[in-house]
């Protein structure tokens, strides 16, 4: 069998001054020299190494020998589901978890190495950057964008949230492991790549309109990966190891962006806001859920689509002063958060009090946006993509394109839709045109199309 294998150095090598980057390895067969790429980042003394019962079988019980092969002395920790027929969450008691592991060993655990995709990794990066210890990853999916961020998202109360967390030492993305996770994994990874055009008008909407951070080289790392991405839909449905090796230097190279740019902003935008709503009513209520990824490819769907609304929208028909009088004081929409979430509300409520405007901030944020959208859509348009290329995209690849394939029904997916800008303060499209009073009436035109 052909080897496969992706070189970041290129694209990375400009940003090794701002960023902790340590081996990487995105090949065919990397997994026989994972010990050895670990003790090249990681300090000598005893490893905690930590999966669930999936990613313990494909990788984890290969590691550990080879650990004990190479002299290597690690502890073992392979985290249970709660309940028959659930999968290991990524929240605060499973951080507290392996964080007491780390603790309790009063300073003879000195890495923690992650095997898994997601859960796994945030769990681990989570547990590590809080007991102060560094930690490594064995990808085990192409799935998420989040092997090498600085944060975790981590279900707190509730509410999926994102938490300061580390990159890790060192990154072994073994090819053939990762083109042979399940299709929905590598559909997930994909979906989640391709909101990225989108969450990034995202936040060059938010500098523009409230003076958020923003870095322009965090976007050209995200760029580098796009082209990575070029061609690859169609070998991704298939496992194709040259395809799905590159989605996986594109997600790390995401991930890295995160870093550059201090924020997950440059990966995270409505689009998500849509999917962790979808998360919080899953985890907190009982409601189906799907893969972070394939949520947000379907978000991207319907940010996407707003976006097109926009560009087509003419700012002299908005009144801001009829906005503004029909702009409700932060006590009276605060009774409408606690409505629509019930028992997620106490988790909810501040986040949503942070983002939301009052009448003069809303007033003055409408006159520049009456003033100056032409001139600042006209900069935004060339880096988007139409809803129509996404989904032709995303349903070469194998993803969900419709809410009803994430097992979401028509009424919740309006929730997810028109509530999903309270569960962050971060500003997106969503806040835009709700502030603008077309968040309604243009979700009633998107969203048939998206059930």
């Amino acid at each position: 069998m052909t080897s496969v294998s992706v070189d970041l150095t290129a694209a990375l090598s400009p940003h090794f001054h701002r960023l902790k980057i340590g081996p990487l390895l995105i090949r065919s067969g990397a997994a026989a020299v994972a010990a050895r790429t670990f003790a090249r980042a990681l300090p000598q003394g005893r490893w905690l190494v930590v999966a669930d019962p999936t990613t313990h079988r494909i990788a984890g019980e290969r590691l550990v020998a080879g650990l004990a092969a190479d002299g290597l002395p690690c502890e073992l920790l392979v985290l249970k589901p709660r309940s028959a027929g659930a999968t290991v969450v990524a929240d605060d008691e499973n951080v507290e978890a392996v964080a007491r592991i780390v603790r309790e060993a009063r300073g003879s655990i000195v890495a923690g190495l992650a095997v898994g995709a997601g859960t796994i990794n945030d769990l681990v990066k989570r547990a590590t950057h809080q007991t102060r210890i560094p930690y490594g990853v064995l990808a085990t999916a192409p799935s998420m964008n989040g092997y090498t961020s600085p944060i975790a998202a981590i279900l707190s109360a509730g509410v999926k949230t994102v938490q300061e967390a580390q990159t890790p030492a060192a990154v072994v993305a073994d090819v053939d492991i990762l083109a042979a996770a399940p299709p929905r994994l590598i559909a997930s990874g994909y979906g989640d790549l391709l909101s990225k055009p989108v969450s990034n008008a995202d936040w060059r909407l938010s500098h523009w309109l409230t003076g958020s951070k923003y870095c322009a080289d965090a976007i050209r790392l995200v760029e580098e990966g796009t082209r990575l991405l070029d061609g690859v839909a169609a070998g991704l449905k298939t496992g194709d190891r040259e395809a799905v090796a590159r989605l996986t230097g594109a997600l790390i190279l995401s991930g890295y962006a995160m870093a550059l740019a201090g924020t997950s902003a440059p990966a995270s935008g409505g689009e998500h806001l849509i999917s962790h709503y979808l998360d919080m009513t899953h985890y907190g209520l009982g409601e189906p859920g799907d893969l972070h990824g394939c949520q947000v490819g379907v978000g991207t769907l319907a940010s996407a689509s707003l976006y097109e609304r926009l560009f087509a929208w003419d700012p002299a028909s908005l009144e801001i002063e009829d906005r503004v009088a029909a702009w409700l004081s932060w006590p009276r929409y605060e009774e409408g958060v606690r409505a629509h979430f019930g028992v997620l509300a106490d988790s909810v409520i501040p986040l949503a009090r942070e983002g939301y405007p009052d009448a003069a901030a809303l007033r003055a944020r409408l006159t520049r946006v009456k003033s100056e959208w032409p001139g600042f859509a006209a900069r935004l348009r060339p880096g988007l993509r139409t809803a129509a290329a996404i989904r032709a995209d995303l349903i070469t690849a194998g993803c969900p394109t419709t809410f009803a394939e994430l097992g979401c029904a028509p009424e919740r997916a309006r929730r997810a839709f028109y509530l999903g800008k309270d569960i962050r303060a971060r500003y997106t499209v969503l806040h835009l045109c709700r502030e603008i009073g077309r968040l309604e009436t243009w979700g009633e035109e998107i969203l048939p199309g998206l059930f």
